[in-house]
């Protein structure tokens, strides 16, 4: 996910949490619990007008708060991280940007009939929470540069995919809920503007923001987003304040910190249980075999021709510049990484489509891709390290 913006250890645990999780609802589906375990997240709840299952729970409801650490961390590296120069966006967004366009392009080239070709935001997703694992194992035979240039393709990966949410896969569309929307934006704006301090109002509007976005036909967790963009990263120092005293004023701050270590270690892998319980021993092979295929060839050869083809041109033609001490080669693996999807992947699988079997199918493709791009990607990195003989 965005929000791991530190190469430590806390990274590897937060991606040794998520994996563990995906092999738990691997095991448990194809276990002799496996029917039962795959019902439970379908089991109807709630009243009469207001349904919804465990899995939908999680998937528009509990995810909302991903989108929020998402949101926060993007807004901060557009005001003071990565992406406070212009002319440090060239190379990660363009190479980003052919990384979503290839794969969409080639998972149509592959499914060009709906409802398979529904299914063509799949790959366009890094889940960077693992791919970014790769290069922390690797330790001092990668560098920092590849990291965060891994990182800053992550943050327009994830813009990316939250674009492609809110334009394409939306509902019937309520004016009336729009106009609700609009009025709990304008005031978000306004407690910001005002240098409202305290979280309660903005937890408020959180709420109101998610019932407006749920209720105008986009999909739920976009408020999230929404949310992130309106909260202050920083207050304006009182007069009798000190310097260190900045951060504990900033909302963003109070709501980043404990939302952090819950998404990473509880909401994740909570999404992971609920939405990796595919059967190894599906028919998705044989009844959506080119779905499996689109999203496969898609992550691993679509993000690898798409950011690493892109960057070697834009590099050779002197339009972008490598980050320091970063070479081709670097970006070549960077590129390989950019296959690993699990989390928005298997997000935009099921916004994508509404038949099981698909679903199915879309899940097999990411689950047998993605450690395919994260063992290319990482024994790539090694052998440039090799090569170089650093």
């Amino acid at each position: 996910m965005a929000a791991l913006l530190h190469a430590d250890t806390r990274s590897r645990w937060e991606s040794l949490t998520l994996l563990a999780a995906a092999s738990l609802a691997l095991a448990a589906a194809n276990s002799r619990f496996g029917t039962a375990y795959q019902s439970f997240w379908h089991i109807p709840l709630g009243l009469d007008g207001w349904r919804f299952t465990p899995q939908g729970a999680i998937n528009d409801g509990v995810m909302t708060l991903f989108f929020l650490v998402i949101g926060l961390e993007l807004k901060r590296e557009f005001t003071s991280g990565l992406f406070r120069h212009a002319r440090a966006w060239v190379l990660p967004v363009a190479a980003a940007l052919a990384g979503m366009v290839v794969p969409a392009l080639l998972y149509v080239l592959i499914n060009p009939a709906a409802p398979a070709c529904h299914g063509w935001a799949i790959p366009i997703a890094t889940d960077v929470a693992f791919a970014s694992a790769i290069p922390v194992a690797l330790g001092r035979r990668t560098h920092r540069g590849v990291w965060a240039l891994l990182l800053a393709l992550a943050i327009v990966d994830d813009l990316g995919a939250i674009a492609v949410i809110a334009l394409f896969y939306t509902r019937h569309l309520h004016p009336w809920a729009f106009l609700a929307l609009a009025a709990g934006l304008g005031a978000l704006f306004a407690a910001n503007l005002r240098q409202i301090r305290h979280t309660v109002p903005y937890v408020v509007l959180g709420v109101w923001l998610w019932v407006a976005v749920a209720a105008s036909g986009l999909s739920p967790p976009l408020a999230g987003v929404l949310l992130a963009a309106g909260l202050p990263l920083s207050d304006p120092l009182r007069p009798t304040d000190r310097i260190r005293d900045i951060h504990r004023f900033a909302v963003a701050d109070r709501f980043e910190r404990p939302l952090s270590p819950l998404v990473s270690y509880g909401v994740l892998p909570l999404f992971a249980l609920a939405n990796a319980d595919i059967t190894l021993a599906t028919r998705a092979f044989t009844t959506h075999p080119a779905v499996v295929s689109g999203v496969f060839l898609g992550l691993v050869l679509g993000k690898f021709f798409g950011i690493g083809g892109l960057s070697w041109l834009l590099v050779r033609t002197r339009v972008a510049h490598l980050p320091a001490a970063t070479s081709l080669r670097d970006v070549l693996g960077v590129a390989w990484l950019g296959g690993v999807g699990f989390t928005m992947a298997l997000f935009l699988n099921a916004l994508s489509f509404t038949d099981p079997a698909l679903r199915e199918a879309g899940k097999l493709g990411i689950l047998l891709a993605s450690p395919v791009a994260a063992l290319a990607g990482g024994l790539w990195l090694w052998r440039g390290h090799a090569v170089r003989g650093l």
